[in-house]
């Protein structure tokens, strides 16, 4: 393993790229990757994040609360950065076996910059090893996720959720218009399920929805080993993050209401009795 580990195992900032697509990017060299769990995440030892800030933008992510400026904060989806020194912290971290791990909380681990400098894919090798392997989840919304199968299947205590929003594309491009389609998550899962891995369903928040009934029926025939839904975060929420106002400004757009998604929860747990909501579907696997 140790020969397949460079640049960012050493922190040599020379192949990561200044910009990828429009976001601008840094290289961090002694920021924390493993963070105590804690609040919404403390049915885990540890959150796992090897990027700060996360290119797909989302218009109602709460992650943009944790930055430290109100600048970072308004340009989020703009920029990133890389925790080059991720690999080598987890190299001295003698600890992890067993432990419960989220992978990640305030980040997505396979947004654009991962296809061009695979920290994602190193942390998982560095962590592969039986006698080093943690009890982990992988949370993302890309398919890319699928490209690393060959070392996601080595883990035996393993579930990758995929977040999965809305029936409709269009709702999609309003509120996540720089990430992958819905249709492509749900092939994702489908593929990750045929490789015998253990998957969840993240409906995270519950975006506007076209047919529950149908999308519920979508969804349960991936017969997911988890399904989780909750509505946007309220202000004043998890640590005081909420979600963005343009997202809310989004949602009257379509005049989805609370009771709407009572209503479509109603409907999903018709078809989907295993459905959790909110903190109780985020357990470790």
């Amino acid at each position: 393993m140790d020969g397949q580990l460079t640049f960012l195992d050493t922190g040599d900032q020379r192949n990561v790229p200044e910009r990828v697509g429009s976001a601008t990017v840094r290289s961090l060299e002694r920021a924390q990757v493993l963070t105590r769990g804690t609040g919404f995440m403390s049915a885990f030892d540890y959150t796992l994040n090897p990027y700060v800030g996360c290119q797909f933008g989302c218009a109602y992510c709460y992650a943009a609360f944790f930055v430290n400026t109100v600048e970072r904060r308004e340009s989020w989806g703009e920029w990133v950065d890389v925790k080059v020194g991720a690999v080598e912290q987890l190299a001295k971290k003698r600890t992890l076996h067993g432990k419960s791990v989220y992978m990640s909380s305030v980040t997505d681990p396979y947004q654009p910059i991962e296809r061009k400098i695979e920290l994602t894919r190193r942390i998982l090798s560095a962590l592969a090893p039986p006698e080093r392997q943690p009890r982990l989840v992988i949370q993302t919304r890309s398919p890319m996720v699928t490209r690393d199968l060959d070392v996601l299947t080595q883990f035996r205590h393993l579930r990758v959720n995929v977040t999965v929003t809305t029936d409709s594309d269009d709702v999609r491009k309003r509120f996540e218009p720089l990430c992958p389609s819905n249709a492509q998550r749900i092939q994702a899962l489908a593929e990750l399920k045929s490789a015998g891995l253990r998957i969840g369903v993240c409906i995270t928040p519950m975006l506007p929805l076209t047919d529950p009934d149908r999308f519920a029926e979508q969804l349960a025939s991936l017969e997911a080993d988890v399904y989780v839904a909750q509505p946007f975060k309220p202000a004043g929420g998890w640590f005081g993050a909420a979600t963005r106002q343009m997202a809310l400004d989004i949602v009257e757009e379509f005049n989805w209401t609370a009771k709407d998604y009572s209503r479509a929860l109603d409907a999903m747990r018709l078809r989907i009795p295993c459905l959790y909501e909110g903190k109780d579907g985020f357990i470790p696997e």
